[in-house]
């Protein structure tokens, strides 16, 4: 059985040989470089974007994510949109401080930490929010064909090494986690409802092109809660969210696409929203640390979700040991098992506090676990 076809019978809700396992994003260093056995942080990262080519920082991606992918087993890989030609360049202010047009990049080694801010004194006019244009348009911009050239080499790749991995892509475009967008849920909701609506037409038409050259899984939503709840009330997530959640899904099931709504934060009160009334297949970035239970999800939702998590990348991979991660590993097998409709994956991205001989352990016990 290859990946993909273990990742489909979990979103057809058959039994698969063993649970799915891989990643909706990217793995970031230290963990990446562990992996991979090269250095690839922050600053080696500014480097290759200031000096390389194009061609080669979008051939360097595409070969990582499967080599990654390769290197610990995975069924399923994340691959979205990749920079552009003429992307902006940065330039350094020292070797840890890098501008990238009116952002500031800083990394702090003492403590691992990257911070990103605006520079004092920008060079250009700021977009906010507020500026976004919320008109409607009938013809959606389209995207660069160079965009895709990720995409495409990665399924170039899975080709001439004879594997066959889903491929995930995130298309996100109805969240609402800036301080204008929840005004506007107030003050101005008939310019919240312009903007998603032209969001969901951009959302369809990205998504339609990369499920066309082969997506199995779109994500659709945004971030849209915190650990205390969803950011606006359960009413108007059914007004203003979930229509669009469900207009973007039927559109992609029409071009045979499996959809996600994702979002991490504590989903509860919108949770029969989220999922059934948004017309979606799969739930991801489960916040196990928001509260979001994946055995109580299994159970209340198992006969019709895929529930794509839900390693907890905010706490126990971050400050337990190798061997707490061993057992929330099979926990989360062990929760997510029957009737398929689950694949591992952390509750979002392996980020720079991610202990790498944390995750490792954790990859090593499910393939320790499924003998594979």
């Amino acid at each position: 059985m290859t990946g993909r076809e273990r990742v489909l019978k979990a979103y057809h809700h058959e039994e698969p040989d063993r649970t799915p396992i891989g990643e909706m994003y990217e793995i970031a260093p230290p963990t990446r470089e562990v992996v991979l056995g090269r250095p690839c942080g922050f600053v080696e990262r500014m480097v290759m974007l200031r000096d390389a080519e194009w061609e080669e920082i979008v051939e360097m991606e595409a070969r990582d994510i499967i080599d990654i992918a390769v290197k610990l087993g995975f069924d399923m890989i994340g691959v979205r949109r990749n920079i552009a030609p003429d992307f902006e360049r940065p330039s350094p202010i020292s070797k840890y401080k890098w501008e990238v047009g009116n952002t500031i990049h800083e990394y702090l080694p003492e403590s691992g930490i990257t911070r990103t801010y605006q520079n004092p004194k920008p060079s250009g006019k700021q977009k906010s929010e507020k500026e976004i244009p919320t008109q409607n348009t009938k013809n959606p911009p389209t995207v660069p064909e160079p965009e895709f050239y990720v995409f495409r080499r990665v399924k170039e790749l899975m080709k001439e090494r004879g594997i066959e991995l889903a491929i995930f892509s995130p298309v996100y475009g109805t969240g609402a986690a800036s301080s204008e967008i929840l005004e506007w849920f107030y003050t101005q909701p008939e310019r919240l409802r312009n903007y998603y609506d032209e969001s969901t037409r951009n959302v369809i038409s990205n998504a339609r092109k990369l499920v066309e050259m082969g997506a199995d899984i779109i994500g659709l939503g945004g971030d849209l809660a915190c650990d205390k709840g969803p950011m606006m009330s359960p009413k108007h997530y059914r007004e203003f969210i979930m229509p669009q959640i469900r207009a973007q899904a039927d559109a992609l099931h029409e071009v045979g696409a499996y959809v996600n709504n994702t979002s991490d934060g504590d989903l509860w009160p919108i949770i029969d929203d989220f999922l059934i009334g948004a017309h979606v297949d799969g739930f991801g970035e489960i916040d196990k640390a928001a509260g979001m239970d994946l055995a109580r999800l299994k159970r209340e939702y198992g006969e019709g979700i895929c529930f794509v998590g839900n390693l907890d990348i905010r706490w126990t991979f971050t400050n337990g040991t190798p061997e707490d991660c061993r057992r929330e590993m099979i926990e989360c097998i062990e929760d997510g098992w029957g009737n398929g409709g689950h694949i591992i994956c952390t509750s979002n991205i392996v980020h720079k506090d991610v202990k790498p001989e944390n995750y490792l352990a954790a990859i090593e016990t499910y393939h320790e676990y499924f003998q594979c």
